[in-house]
């Protein structure tokens, strides 16, 4: 029985951590963020996503004690998988349904997929490259 309270406790705890830092972020954005100008939100949103690329970097460092070399791998795999594979499938699927209701008349055009080029997706992949350019120089000379 304590198990399952502390199961629902970890839930709802969860639950309520994500709904305090929704609503930090919110006040934070409207104190902040909005006074920046379009360059400079690009910047800080560029930053912060390199900053929070690092963290899990670390933390997968320190929570599967990893060499450093293996978890700069996971992390520039994982983040990749993120930034690519997951928007590509998204768009995969819409256009399989597209075609789909071709068959009954309805017809939209296939598009082809693009990525959106935000600071979210810039800071991503020049986090990657950069990771595999380590990995890949440090593991040449072995």
């Amino acid at each position: 029985m304590r198990e399952i309270a502390l199961a629902f406790g970890n839930i709802f705890g969860g639950i309520a951590l994500i709904a305090l830092f929704a609503s930090l972020w919110g006040r934070f954005e409207d104190y902040f963020v909005v006074k920046l100008t379009a360059f400079r939100q690009q910047l800080f949103f560029f930053s912060l996503t390199l900053f929070i690329e690092i963290l899990f970097l670390f933390s997968v460092y320190f929570f599967f004690h990893l060499a450093f070399l293996d978890a700069l791998f996971i992390s520039c795999t994982v983040f990749l998988f993120v930034i690519w594979v997951i928007p590509y499938h998204a768009h995969f699927n819409m256009n399989t349904d597209l075609l789909f209701l071709k068959k009954f008349g309805l017809s939209s055009p296939i598009r082809i997929f693009i990525p959106v080029r935000s600071p979210f997706f810039t800071g991503t992949l020049l986090f990657s490259v950069f990771g595999f350019m380590v990995i890949f120089c440090s593991y040449y000379w072995f």
